[in-house]
Order: C-alpha cells, then sequence, then structure tokens
C-alpha cells in the first residue's frame, strides 16, 4: 500500500504536535546558521500536518526563510513581499510562541526589512547578511 500523500495526510493532534517540535527546533538551527532552503524544507513537512492556528506561526517562518532564498538569488521585490507575510502572521502570536521570542524576531524583521528599503532596488545586495535575524528560542 503507498504512503498517504503529505498533503492529504490528517492533522497533527497537539500531542502529536509537542512530539515532532524537534524538527521545528531544527529548521530554526537551520535558518540561524544560513541554511534557508533545508530550514524551508525541514518545517514545511510539519507545518502542512500542523493544525491552525500553530500552523499560521509555522508558515510565517518558512516565508521569513524563503525571503532569504529569495534574498540569495538577488529577487528584491520576492524579498519584501515574503518579510511582510511573515511579519502578517507572526505578529499573531504572543511574545512567546513555542518557546520563540518572537517580540524580538518581529523587531529584527522589521529592521532588516527597513534596512534594505532604504538601500532601494539597486543597491540592497550591499546589505550585510551578518545582520540576518535570528529565531532566538528555548526548547
Amino acid at each position: 500500500m503507498a504512503d498517504t500523500p503529505l498533503k492529504n495526510a490528517p492533522m497533527l493532534t497537539l500531542p502529536e504536535l509537542e512530539a515532532r517540535m524537534g524538527e521545528f527546533y531544527k529548521a530554526a538551527e537551520e535558518f540561524n546558521s544560513g541554511f534557508f532552503f533545508e530550514s524551508h524544507e525541514t518545517l514545511e513537512d510539519l507545518w502542512m500536518v500542523t493544525p491552525w492556528p500553530e500552523r499560521r506561526f509555522f508558515q510565517g517562518v518558512i516565508q521569513l526563510a524563503a525571503a532569504f532564498i529569495h534574498f540569495a538569488r538577488r529577487e528584491y521585490p520576492g524579498v519584501l513581499k515574503l518579510l511582510d507575510a511573515a511579519l502578517e502572521k507572526l505578529r499573531e502570536f504572543p511574545p512567546q510562541q513555542f518557546g520563540v521570542e518572537t517580540t524580538s524576531l518581529i523587531a529584527d524583521i522589521d529592521r532588516v526589512r527597513s534596512e534594505l528599503v532604504a538601500l532601494g532596488p539597486d543597491h540592497f545586495l550591499e546589505w550585510p547578511d551578518s545582520e540576518l535575524p535570528r529565531i532566538q528560542y528555548r526548547r
């Protein structure tokens, strides 16, 4: 019998989600290490089976990682669009979600977005990637 396609997998219960949180923390570490594509891929499998509203939090983190994939591809409009989408979702959550310091993450994303806008489409690649947002968390 073939495996159930992930897109048709049932939603996790909250205990099942808790048991799989290691996947989220792995994605956070990948992001913090600059492995944005890997972070996106790691979290996507968990995101697809996570119930609402937690699913929206994971989607915001995925969009944050995707923004920096677009940065690496030199796609200025995509960077801003995905940072905006990530901010929209992450702002819906309390100051700490899954141990993530949501308030500081949002502030970091806002700062980066402002810096990129100030540089504009012709100079955004001059932005120092040492200023990347960090996903700060406690397990």
